[in-house]
Formats: structure tokens, C-alpha cells, sequence
């Protein structure tokens, strides 16, 4: 028999971006998240003031939001994101935020090296388009655990978990910090 292992829980560390070549990706947190019965309403607070403080140096922040969202009321970022006119709100229509090539554009012309990802579900978009970012468009990742989540425990560890061991290099571009502990310069 297989011997039974946990999921990898990697402790937060602190990072320090250059303001220059990062960009924020936020993930689906649409007026939905208004809902205090939805997931995502627990990253309001923390991820709002988080926005405020990169846009302070000049980070550009790109939203999405589910295409089966788009021309109806769900379809707004959340209000306490507070999304300015200048930062883009996309629709793909795939859990991999990178599908359709508008968001690695949009990445390309910022010239970002370092994405921070953050958004909900942790083990839908934040997951597939983490592994995207850092294996097909080789950024430098960076999740902060608590600028995600997912609607269990089990689902957002196995995600966390999956991030930490991706093969071919990928897994190595991933770093795990706090929202608190990233220092933008």
C-alpha cells in the first residue's frame, strides 16, 4: 500500500517585488462577492486594502470576471476592490485567466516579470492560471494564502498544495507569502 501523505502547507515568507516588473491579478471577484453566504466576501477587506497600497507605487492591476457574467448586474468587480477606470476588467471564458491571450497582452506591455495572483477559487481560476503564468508564460509567481480561497478547507489545500509541487521548473517560480508581507520597492 501507498504510504498516506498530508497535502504541502508552505509557510508564508516574505517577499520583496520590484514595483517596476510586478503586476496584481485579481480573479473573479465580482459583485457576487457582496453576499456575505459567498466565499469570496471573506477577501474583500484584506484585498482591498492590499489594492490600495499597490496602486500607491504604480502596480498595475488587471481583474477578471467569469464570462457568464458579463452585461448583468454579477458582472461588476466588487465594489470594495474599488477598481479604477484605468485597470481592466476581462471576461475569458476559461478557468486559465491566460485563454484568449488578452491577459498576457495586457501583462506584456505592463512589462511584468512577477505576478501576484488573488482571487477565488483557489482550486479553479487561482490554480489553473497560477500554473499558466508560471509554466507556459514563466512569471514569477507570487499567491498570498490569505488573497485566496475556495469554498472548503479541503479545496483551497489541495490547490495550495498542487501549486507547491508542479513539475518542469514551474513549481520553483511559485512563492507563498501574506498579503502583509509582500513589500513592493
Amino acid at each position: 500500500m501507498a504510504e498516506v501523505t498530508r497535502p504541502n502547507r508552505p509557510e508564508p515568507r516574505s517577499v520583496s517585488l520590484d514595483a517596476a516588473t510586478t503586476a496584481v491579478v485579481v480573479l473573479d471577484l465580482n459583485a457576487r462577492c457582496h453576499d456575505p453566504e459567498e466565499v469570496c466576501s471573506q477577501l474583500m477587506e484584506p484585498l482591498g486594502g492590499f489594492l490600495e497600497r499597490v496602486r500607491e507605487v504604480s502596480v498595475p492591476v488587471v481583474f477578471t470576471v467569469s464570462l457568464m457574467f458579463k452585461g448583468t448586474p454579477l458582472g461588476e468587480v466588487a465594489a470594495p476592490l474599488n477598481r479604477r477606470d484605468t485597470e481592466p476588467v476581462l471576461h475569458p471564458d476559461a478557468f486559465d485567466k491566460f485563454a484568449g491571450g488578452e491577459l498576457q497582452a495586457i501583462l506584456s506591455a505592463a512589462g511584468a516579470e512577477n505576478l501576484i495572483v488573488a482571487g477565488s477559487l483557489t482550486n479553479v481560476a487561482v490554480l489553473y492560471t497560477a500554473t499558466s503564468a508560471a509554466r507556459v508564460h514563466r512569471y514569477n509567481v507570487v499567491i498570498p494564502l490569505d488573497g485566496v480561497n475556495a469554498k472548503s478547507a479541503y479545496e483551497h489545500e489541495y490547490a495550495i498544495h498542487q501549486l507547491s509541487v508542479l513539475p518542469a521548473g514551474a513549481g520553483d517560480r511559485m512563492r507563498f507569502t501574506r498579503l502583509d508581507m509582500i513589500a513592493l520597492v
